[in-house]
């Protein structure tokens, strides 16, 4: 900055200032030092700028899988409100794995990130232990689940529990009455949500759910792949399929074409989040569609908001959840017999 400054025959604070856009200085000044930075190749170093301001500009995002679609989306909501405001992100990716979520959370703190964006449920001691340190430190975090582990923290949600009732209603309204389910990572909120919508579908028409129906699962194509094996060794296997999420309703497809089983027309298919590819698959995937791109862009401003005011606490946000008609349940040319309200 001062070979910079000493080029452009002006002052140190003269430079800061028209790196930092602040108001004040003529145009040709700022022509004069802007022409000296690229003469000099000259580079700002931001970490230091972070230090001598004891204040960070990079925000840590943690999701538990860069491979499922459904993440990009949300991350490029972030990203894009990040970037308007000075703002970097610090991504990682956890692989669904509890130790290596930890381990990262531990990475973030010590970077003394500015806030925190997390899509994960902290269900171990030392994960939730890191939480609790960085609010305590009036970091702000966010976090994209079911559940809001403590006050200081703002949720993301959507109602699960209705986007599943939507879905399993579409199908009843088919006329299916043996419907399986290949459920969300077992223990988790979002499998109880799930399941709860599930069996209230059926409980509004007085219609018994075997146990057998209901497939422990994930969020994976290969849990799709696995479902349908079960599903379809039953002596009375299903007509219908709500999987967890999109990526095992496409393992779903996969799996019943292997076993000469055309959807819809021999088993109905229905998915959960509506990432792009779900509708260029064929057949288009019938799903339950999430706002994710808003999702990313309130995570990023829920960050931003306290960061501007550290007295502002958690709050839970919740986004509205759609049933999106495709042909994996109504074929190409044919309408549900009777629509969710």
């Amino acid at each position: 900055m001062i070979d910079v400054a000493k080029l452009a025959n002006v002052s140190i604070q003269t430079v800061s200032a028209v790196i930092n856009d602040k108001p004040g200085i003529t145009e040709l000044t700022r022509i004069r030092v802007r022409e000296a930075i690229a003469e000099l190749d000259y580079h700002p170093n931001f970490l230091a700028s972070s230090l001598r301001a004891q204040r960070s500009f990079t925000v840590g995002v943690l999701i538990p899988s860069i491979t499922n679609p459904f993440f990009p989306e949300f991350v490029r909501g972030i990203e894009d409100v990040a970037q308007k405001h000075g703002y970097s992100l610090f991504l990682c990716n956890s692989d669904d794995d509890q130790q290596k979520a930890f381990s990262y959370l531990q990475l973030l703190r010590k970077h003394r990130i500015a806030g925190l964006i997390g899509a994960f449920e902290p269900r171990q001691p030392e994960s939730h232990s890191v939480l609790q340190s960085l609010l305590a430190h009036r970091v702000p975090v966010v976090l994209l689940g079911s559940k809001q582990p403590d006050e200081r923290i703002v949720l993301l949600t959507e109602d699960d529990e209705h986007g599943t009732f939507l879905a399993t209603s579409h199908l009843l309204g088919l006329g299916h009455r043996r419907i399986g389910m290949i459920t969300p990572p077992v223990g988790g909120q979002v499998e109880k949500n799930r399941v709860a919508g599930f069996l209230k579908a059926h409980a509004t028409r007085s219609i018994h759910v075997a146990a057998e129906l209901l497939i422990p699962g994930g969020f994976d194509v290969s849990d799709g792949q696995r479902g349908v094996s079960v599903l379809m060794r039953l002596p009375n296997p299903p007509t219908a399929i709500v999987a967890a999420n999109d990526l095992v309703a496409i393992g779903s497809f996969n799996a019943l074409r292997h076993l000469n089983k055309r959807v819809p027309e021999d088993v109905a298919v229905v998915g959960y989040d509506n990432i792009r590819m779900a509708e260029l698959f064929d057949p288009a995937i019938t799903t339950i569609a999430q706002p994710l791109y808003e999702m990313g862009e309130t995570a990023m401003r829920a960050i931003l908001a306290r960061i501007a005011n550290r007295e502002l606490s958690g709050e839970v946000v919740k986004f509205e959840t759609r049933l999106i008609i495709r042909a994996s349940t109504v074929g190409q040319h044919e309408f549900p017999l009777v629509k969710p309200k």
